[in-house]
């Protein structure tokens, strides 16, 4: 027993040495060094987190893109406008500077970047024409050098595909949010409706609202729905988004409940596009649900493309019948009309002539433009209007304000990046070796469709619809960079066996 006693006291005394176990306070035991003789390990260096990795930037940026206009429902907003209006804009050039002197050692940047270069150095030399607007032609530079901005930060920003998804679903939350202000303007304008129209709106025409509104069932005075906007009518566009992402992301949802959630806000977009009767993009969204059930059935998926059909046609039938019992005949009409008419001749009739007035007449007197700064937004803030020799130029379509920024060579180079977009969305949504970037393509494409088809119906790529465009667009390049440089490459190659 002893020796047990011996040696159990050994152990500890040689675990207290090792330092295995605390020593008793006071006690020494030989071999042990002085304090100040001992080695203390050095603290393990933490690595500094980038300014870039330590907010969610890009979801702010996405909620900036959105919520601007709820700041114009406080009272007294309309003098602070122009502020809140170049909020989106402001902060597509801050994620600019922000992201763009980020390195990059695993990808090259998109093919959209090289023709949007091409067309900004257009815009840029175009400055020099003799009935350039100087300050309106600098400012429009500038706004389209901050629509196009993604296209060179948003690829570096959305990298795989978890994030690309998070992206798309709170664009649709937020767009979905837009609708639904949309929709409760309607039922209950004196609490929904901004307490002022756009003070810019009002100034060109006193009856402008007067004009954007129609008796509903019941006689009562509709406002075309402006959404998170002051303009009558702006719920459209959020109406078709929110109508093309809700019927993609049942493509994704994995629960009851998500799948729901899409269908409903895709009827509820739907719906408040109707009460705008804003025709042209309703063509568009049944546009986006062919594309997306194509897209499907190209991959084999033939019941998802039978679901994307049967359930885009039923949408579109409901919130019809859902619109019409609140709009009434004005809503009815509008929409049957084109119906029986057809979709072609109801674009002639309306804005088929802005565009056959562009390629014939304006073609012929700009083929190299009528100088920078003489149209839209920026000739209204800061075009001169006492230069004679440089009138401004009325643009109803998109393709006529790039015929005067740029001529031909600008419908080249913006067009150009827009069909280098198309492509590699394309090719991401056809690819078979990687189901989920499949699917987000397919999402994502349709929307790119539905906004690049707003372009025959207004100068979409001079708002922030079209700054959404390449912002969706770089993103998912960003996400499916490694599929584009070497999966797709090695996938095209490939020769199956005999």
């Amino acid at each position: 027993m002893t020796d047990d006693l011996l040696a159990r006291l050994d152990e500890s005394l040689g675990a207290v040495r090792d330092g295995l176990v605390p020593a008793p306070p006071g006690a020494r035991h030989r071999g042990a060094a002085p304090a100040a003789s001992r080695t203390i390990p050095e603290p393990v260096p933490v690595a500094r987190v980038s300014i870039r990795n330590r907010w969610p930037w890009v979801e702010w940026f996405i909620c900036a893109q959105f919520l601007w206009g709820a700041l114009l429902f406080i009272p007294g907003a309309q003098p602070y406008r122009p502020i809140i209006r170049a909020l989106p804009y402001a902060s597509s050039l801050g994620m600019l500077v922000l992201c763009f002197p980020q390195r990059s050692t695993w990808t090259k940047a998109p093919g959209s970047a090289s023709f949007m270069l091409a067309a900004l150095g257009v815009l840029v030399a175009n400055l020099l024409h003799p009935t350039t607007q100087f300050a309106a032609g600098v400012a429009q530079c500038v706004f389209q050098l901050m629509i196009a901005a993604p296209v060179f930060w948003a690829w570096k920003a959305v990298r795989d595909e978890t994030r690309l998804l998070k992206v798309i679903r709170l664009v649709f939350v937020l767009n979905v949010l837009s609708a639904s202000v949309g929709a409760l303007q309607v039922y209950l304008p004196d609490v929904f409706l901004p307490p002022q129209f756009s003070a810019l709106g009002m100034q060109l025409s006193e009856t402008w609202a007067d004009e954007l509104s129609y008796e509903g069932a019941g006689g009562r005075t509709i406002v075309r729905p402006p959404g998170l906007t002051d303009q009558p009518g702006a719920a459209s566009v959020a109406g078709a988004i929110t109508a093309v992402l809700g019927l993609g992301l049942t493509l994704v949802s994995r629960g009851t409940a998500h799948r729901v959630f899409g269908l409903g806000g895709a009827g509820l977009g739907l719906f408040v596009l109707y009460l705008t009767q804003v025709r042209s993009l309703l063509l568009m969204c049944v546009a986006a649900f062919a594309l997306m059930a194509a897209l499907m059935f190209r991959r084999g998926r033939f019941a998802a493309g039978a679901w994307l059909l049967t359930g885009g046609a039923a949408l579109v039938m409901l919130a019809f019948v859902w619109a019409v019992s609140v709009g009434g005949e004005r809503v009815e009409r509008r929409f049957t009309d084109m119906a029986q008419q057809g979709a072609v001749t109801t674009y002639r009739e309306n804005r088929g002539h802005f565009l056959s007035y562009t390629a014939g007449e304006l073609l012929d007197q700009y083929p190299l433009g009528a100088g920078v700064g003489r149209w839209g937004m920026m000739y209204i803030y800061f075009g001169d209007t006492t230069d004679l020799a440089a009138p401004p130029i009325y643009v109803e379509i998109q393709p006529t304000g790039w015929l005067l920024d740029g001529g031909v060579p600008l419908w080249a180079c913006y067009g150009g990046a827009i069909f280098a977009a198309f492509a590699m969305a394309w090719r991401l949504a056809i690819q078979r070796f990687s189901p989920g970037m499949a699917d987000l393509a397919t999402i994502v494409l349709p929307v790119l469709l539905t906004i690049t088809g707003m372009a025959l119906a207004g100068p979409i790529f001079n708002t922030q619809v079209g700054l959404l465009f390449w912002f969706l667009a770089a993103s998912l390049y960003g996400a499916g960079t490694d599929l584009v440089r070497t999966r797709l490459r090695r996938y095209d190659a490939y020769t199956p066996p005999a």
